[in-house]
This record gives C-alpha cells, sequence and structure tokens, in this order.
C-alpha cells in the first residue's frame, strides 16, 4: 500500500477522534500489504484491539481511506505474527447460577457484597445492579441499565463540553475520589446522557469489582411506588443502597414529588456515607430547581456542578462528521457545514435532521448533496441557503477594511494588513469547516501555525477589546446576510 495514502488516511482519522484514542487504537495499525481488489488487510497488535478497532473505529478508518483513495476500500484486520506480546486472556462468562454458588462457597465474597451486607441470590432487584458476565465486545456489560454506545471515544468534545468531559473522565477514572457528587446540567440533547453514561461505561469495564447503576429519576419514582405497593421496599433500598456508583438522569423530575424525594435523599445519604460515587444530570442548576427540598438542593450542589452549553459551529460538525463516519458515510464539507449552519442549539435536531437526509438519499437512491440536503429540509433550514467560503470571507474582509485582496494575501507585515489577514484567518475557521493546514493554503500556503496563532489571538483580543468585538459582529452580519 502507498505510504503516503496511510499516512493521509491516519491525518484524517486523527481530525476525528480524541489524541488518547488514536494514540492508543489507531496509530499502532499498519497495513498487512498492498490494496488488492478494493481490499485492505490491516495488522493489528492484540486480541484486545482486534476487538475494539473493527466495532468502534471500523466505520471511520473506512471512511477516511475512502476519502483519501477516492473509491469505497473494504478494511479486515488480522492479528500481526510479529507482535511478541501475548493478547491477555479473557474470563470466561460465570453463569448466574455458578456465581451464587461461589458466593455460597465463599464467605468472603458474600460479606464483602451489597456494601457488607450478606447476598441473596434470591433477591432479583439488588441482583439486578450486579455486572455478570461480558460477551462478545468489551463495551457490553449486563445488568447496568446502561447504552454501551455511549462511550467517551464516542463524545465529541469542544468548547462547549470541555470542562464537563475532564471532569467526567477524572470521576471515571477515580470514583468517589475526585467530585463526589457530580452534576451536570444543561438544555436538552446537549450529550448529558451520553456523557454521564460514557463514565458508567467506563468504570464498568476497568473496575468490574464495582456495582454500577443507571437509571431516569423517573423510573426510580416508578419502582419505588411498585415496590411500595408490592410490600417490596426492602428488595428496593437493597438494590440502589449497594451499588458503588450510581447514576441518574433528569433529576429534576423529583421536584414536587414529596415521597420521592424523601426516598432519594436517604439513598443518597446512604451512599455518600459509604463512600459510593454519584453522578446526576438535570436541566437545570440545583438553585433553579423548584420545588425541590432545600436539604436535597444542598447535597446536589455540594459536590462539582457542571455545565454543557450549546455545542459552537465547528464541534456541531464535528458531530455530523462522526456520526456519518460510525454509519460507513463520507459527508462532504459543505453539507456539514450547512446542516450544522442550520440547526445550533440541539444535537439529537441535529442527529435527526441526519438520519432523514440519509433516510431520504437511501430510499431514492441519490447521492448526498447540497441540492438534495435543502430540498429534504427545505422546513428546517428555510434561511440558510448561503454557505460561506473562504473566498466570499477574504474578499468581505478585505472591502470592510478597505485594502486589496492581494494584500491581505501577501506578506507583508505591516499592522494595517496583518491585523485584516489575522481576522480573515479566524473568520474562516469559525465560519467553515476547514482544518488549519487548509485554511494556510488559501493564505498563500501559509503554515497552519500560522493561521492557529492568528485564531487565539483574534479571540483573545476580541475579549479585551470591544472595538475589535463589534468588528467582528458587523462582519459576521455581513457574510450571513
Amino acid at each position: 500500500m502507498d505510504d503516503q495514502l496511510w499516512e493521509r488516511t491516519l491525518d484524517a482519522v486523527k481530525e476525528q477522534v480524541s489524541v488518547r484514542v488514536f494514540d492508543a487504537w489507531i496509530k499502532p495499525l499498519r497495513p498487512a500489504g498492498p490494496i488488492t481488489n478494493s481490499q485492505l488487510e490491516i495488522l493489528v497488535g492484540n486480541r484486545l484491539t482486534m476487538d475494539m478497532v473493527p466495532t468502534r473505529y471500523g466505520a471511520i478508518l473506512e471512511s477516511c481511506l475512502a476519502s483519501e483513495a477516492g473509491n469505497h476500500i473494504r478494511i479486515s484486520y488480522r492479528l500481526d505474527p510479529r507482535e511478541s506480546e501475548p493478547a491477555r486472556p479473557e474470563q470466561p462468562p460465570v453463569p448466574a447460577e455458578s456465581n451464587a454458588s461461589s458466593q455460597a462457597a465463599n464467605p468472603s465474597a458474600r460479606e464483602s457484597d451489597a456494601s457488607g451486607q450478606a447476598a441473596n441470590p434470591s433477591n432479583d432487584q439488588a441482583a439486578t445492579t450486579r455486572i455478570t458476565s461480558r460477551k462478545t465486545s468489551p463495551n457490553v456489560l449486563e445488568g447496568t441499565g446502561l447504552d454501551a454506545r455511549f462511550s467517551f471515544e464516542s463524545f465529541v468534545v469542544g468548547g462547549c463540553n470541555q470542562f464537563v468531559h475532564a471532569a467526567a473522565e477524572r470521576v471515571a477514572e477515580r470514583p468517589a475520589q475526585a467530585y463526589n457528587p457530580l452534576f451536570i446540567h444543561g438544555g436538552v440533547g446537549l450529550g448529558k446522557t451520553h456523557i454521564m453514561q460514557a463514565i458508567g461505561n467506563r468504570v464498568a469495564q476497568t473496575r468490574p469489582d464495582l456495582k454500577v447503576l443507571y437509571i431516569s429519576s423517573e423510573k426510580f419514582m416508578t419502582e419505588m411506588i411498585h415496590s411500595l405497593r408490592n410490600q417490596g421496599i426492602m428488595g428496593f433500598k437493597e438494590k440502589f443502597r449497594s451499588v458503588n456508583l450510581l447514576l441518574v438522569d433528569d433529576i429534576q423530575f423529583i421536584a414536587g414529588k414529596k415521597a420521592t424525594q424523601e426516598e432519594f435523599f436517604h439513598t443518597f445519604n446512604a451512599l455518600y456515607e459509604t463512600n459510593s460515587q454519584i453522578v446526576l444530570t438535570s436541566d437545570s442548576f440545583p438553585a433553579d430547581i423548584e420545588d425541590l427540598e432545600e436539604r436535597l438542593r444542598s447535597r446536589l450542589a455540594m459536590g462539582l456542578v457542571a455545565d454543557i452549553s450549546p455545542p459552537e459551529l465547528e464541534t456541531r460538525v464535528a458531530i455530523l462528521k462522526q456520526k456519518a463516519a460510525m454509519v460507513g458515510m463520507a459527508l462532504m464539507d459543505d453539507v456539514a457545514f450547512f446542516l450544522a449552519d442550520a440547526i445550533q442549539t440541539n444535537i439529537r435536531e441535529l442527529e435527526g435532521a441526519l438520519i432523514r437526509v440519509t433516510a431520504y438519499a437511501s430510499l431514492t437512491h441519490k447521492p448526498i448533496t447540497l441540492g438534495l440536503v435543502k430540498e429534504t429540509l427545505r422546513d428546517l433550514v428555510k434561511g440558510h441557503d448561503k454557505i460561506v467560503t473562504v473566498d466570499h470571507i477574504q474578499k468581505t474582509v478585505a472591502n470592510y477594511y478597505k485594502i486589496r485582496l492581494a494584500d491581505l494575501l501577501s506578506d507583508r507585515r505591516t499592522r494595517m494588513y496583518s491585523h485584516p489577514r489575522q481576522v480573515a484567518m479566524y473568520l474562516c475557521k469559525q465560519l467553515t469547516s476547514h482544518s488549519y493546514p487548509q485554511i494556510g493554503q488559501h493564505f498563500g500556503d501559509r503554515d497552519h501555525t500560522t493561521v492557529l496563532h492568528a485564531v487565539k489571538t483574534i479571540d483573545k483580543k476580541q475579549a479585551e477589546d470591544p472595538n475589535l468585538a463589534e468588528e467582528l459582529e458587523s462582519l459576521l452580519t455581513m457574510l450571513r446576510r
């Protein structure tokens, strides 16, 4: 295989995954030989990588390879025979019956279960929180209420959620030792459930000795009512107070429900006293949740409170490209930018629009073009027909500052030209899906570090200089007119 093609493919993948994911899973891969009959075989170092890469990142790899090669190439995987390190043997699944009998034969195991209380194999509610076995993929775990698709690797990080992402990873690495409780709040469809379940999935994978349970507050209330009606409240208490990591979604739902608040308050205290991690999500800051008991409100805010904001354009584009890659589709830049610009606040709506477009394209057997997107989503994207290009930005900025376009693109370093040039580079990064190297090419083949410096400079100055902020606002209005 052409080494340059593989390097370009890796560079493309690197833009769609985190640095940690790229270094751990993608970078060690290497082609086994040339591309034959539109197929490429890739060598992997161990069985864990063999399990992880095809299921999680295979679609991204194929999409990026197809984009760079100009045609679809199917990727297959096999273990590298030169890899000297043996793969770690997987633990065989433990059937529920043998699990119960082994506990009976091992008093210490029985004592350590349920935070020091004797385990009861017949107690179905308590058993539902126990991680029992692993199936074909290391990220599929039973009995947690978690959706294995929600992981840190599939969560697109941007300025809107960087703080939450960092806090969540810290909690996953050190449950009950970093931030307890972790309270995540933000609007609908911004990724609160995703990042919460990512914590649960990471802990469930790396700490199989811990009990993990994810539940919505509505289901918590429903189960509590059911247990009261069927005289099973002790089983209910055992279920929720014996876990090591409790993740409760949409906690604002229990506002105004006194009995549910009372039970959750005592559950919270029991878990906190036994050094168990608690993670909560809400659409509001704790102090803004109405009809919530003050003592519970203070508990929710006693740890770290972090918010998720609506994603900026760059993050929305990255989300769209990742979602498309997961289904093996290479999304063109103009289409991704158009969708991201049309739907600016809600990630779920953004994903829904992409699903609608792909379904229409599949049913009509048409390629996904900008025209097809506009036709399919004409009710959603009305008023967003204009795509901002680098050329348009350059001409608009040159006219605004009353300089020639040739001077904007030249190497002249006086402030009369350098300032507009930096502004233009900044706007290109904000309003287009081009990477730093691609923007540099549009500005006389400048190095990507020059563009990066320009973006950081303008971003910092606009917060300090109200005149610059006004200039940027005026330019944005002109470009989107």
